[in-house]
């Protein structure tokens, strides 16, 4: 196990971890840091990602403190084909909002001060507007480092309390009134289950196969979205919740109709939040509205369960407009600290950009 002691100063040390065992071995201690992503770059996340990633990508993961008892986890990487720039680890294959690890207010300063030092651009794709790191990064703009942050993709989330306990109340009496009546629709072909499932590693991997079925059977398959054609990112979410389950944090739900599944979650619960990373329900139920029904079900158990955000991650969409309106901000930032790289990396955030805005142009003009 590889580590390096990066700096040291009378108020703490930072250590930088190259070596997947030396990022493993910390990770151990970052799920009981404090963050506003959940279980999106914990220790699960982390070990996952190094798996079915991280031989493609060289580590720069960052920790104040002691490296099995970090106080703040800055996890960053980069691709041998864009060297020019450092990410947040997991943020170009999942596109996932992602936070910092950690809430003290000294090591996060550590770990943005050393990696100034080094003078390495840096970019946060999807940073939540709620970070602890953004006014470290704002006290870097005009000395160390230029700073730009514009707005980017957001998360919707639901703000739970007791009275999403009996979630029917939120909706309206016509909305209610399709949920009655899809439900009875389904109990007319067969006995409904609905439950969420708090596996063991070994039984993760034939629910999780059931989950890609019922996903597959859907219109994500025509869009080529679902995780049965996505060998690399079927992959990462397996192994992410069998790791979860070795902390009882994995979870999978499951609408049943006679003993099939037409409706599918999967999720990780963790620091009091439900974070979903994958849906889907078989559309040859669809006059049921499984999907929705087990909606009801998982985020009235979260309720229950004294869970404080359920979060849908991914980016808001017509689907979840239905259960929130709430979406959490996020920032895309860029620093760029005094050295060669930043011209480089700035030119390359320029040409992306342009390449961006040309792909909406070519789709408007498609559609008329």
């Amino acid at each position: 196990m590889v580590t390096t002691l990066a700096s040291a100063s009378a108020d703490g040390e930072v250590h930088l971890l190259t070596h997947p065992a030396a990022v493993c071995a910390s990770a151990e201690g970052w799920d009981t840091l404090a963050s506003t992503s959940g279980g999106v770059g914990g220790q699960a996340w982390a070990q996952a990602w190094l798996e079915v990633y991280g031989a493609d990508h060289e580590l720069a993961v960052s920790v104040a403190g002691p490296v099995d008892a970090p106080t703040a986890v800055l996890p960053l990487v980069r691709h041998p084909r864009r060297p020019w720039t450092w990410e947040m680890l997991g943020i170009r294959q999942m596109s996932e909002s992602m936070d910092v690890r950690g809430d003290d207010p000294r090591g996060l300063g550590l770990l943005l001060a050393e990696m100034a030092r080094r003078g390495v651009p840096l970019r946060f794709k999807r940073l939540p507007a709620e970070s602890r790191l953004l006014p470290h990064l704002e006290a870097l703009h005009g000395g160390r480092a230029w700073v730009r942050a514009r707005l980017a993709v957001g998360t919707p989330t639901i703000t739970l309390d007791d009275r999403w306990r009996e979630p029917e109340h939120h909706f309206s009496k016509r909305r209610r009134g399709d949920f009655r009546t899809a439900l009875r629709r389904a109990e007319q072909l067969g006995p409904v289950e609905l439950t969420i499932e708090e596996p063991t590693p070994a039984q993760v991997a034939p629910l999780f196969e059931e989950l890609v079925a019922v996903e597959a059977s859907g219109w994500k398959t025509r869009a080529g979205s679902a995780l049965a054609g996505r060998a690399s990112m079927r992959a990462f979410l397996l192994r992410l919740g069998q790791i979860a389950a070795e902390k009882k944090a994995a979870r999978l739900a499951f609408m049943r109709i006679d003993g099939q599944a037409v409706a599918v979650q999967f999720a990780i619960e963790q620091q009091d939040r439900y974070s979903l990373f994958k849906i889907g329900f078989d559309e040859e139920f669809a006059r049921c509205s499984p999907g929705n029904l087990l909606m009801l079900h998982t985020v009235r158990q979260a309720a229950e369960r004294g869970l404080t955000r359920f979060d849908f991650l991914g980016a808001a969409e017509p689907w979840t407009a239905v259960w929130t309106d709430e979406v959490r901000a996020c920032l895309d930032v860029n620093v760029y600290p005094r050295s060669a790289w930043s011209p480089v990396a700035g030119g390359d955030a320029l040409a992306r950009r342009a390449g961006w805005w040309g792909l909406q142009r070519i789709r408007a003009g498609r559609a008329g």
